[in-house]
């Protein structure tokens, strides 16, 4: 039951940084609490490291995709930070 709320922050996530510029994500494939993140070319260790100095954990999965994954310590206020975050990396 716990679960539907990180799938409606995962879309919610994913929805917001797909209008962002530099970012992409296939919206039809947020079916879970899992956004995979598309970033510009070998961009994807930066965006990391610029995230995380923000307090924004996420993982690369290649040069030009990372991963984020919502889940029970995940709030809606950390989705908007997450947000924040990724718009000043832009």
């Amino acid at each position: 039951e716990r679960l539907a709320e990180d799938h409606i922050r995962a879309k919610r996530l994913a929805v917001a940084i797909n209008e962002m510029s530099n970012y992409s994500v296939e919206l039809d494939a947020v079916h879970s609490n899992i956004v995979l993140i598309s970033t510009p070319e070998g961009a994807a260790k930066s965006v990391v490291s610029s995230l995380a100095e923000q307090g924004v954990d996420i993982i690369d999965i290649h040069d030009s995709q990372v991963r984020a994954v919502t889940h029970l310590h995940i709030t809606d206020e950390d989705i908007e930070r997450t947000i924040a975050a990724f718009s000043s990396t832009q």
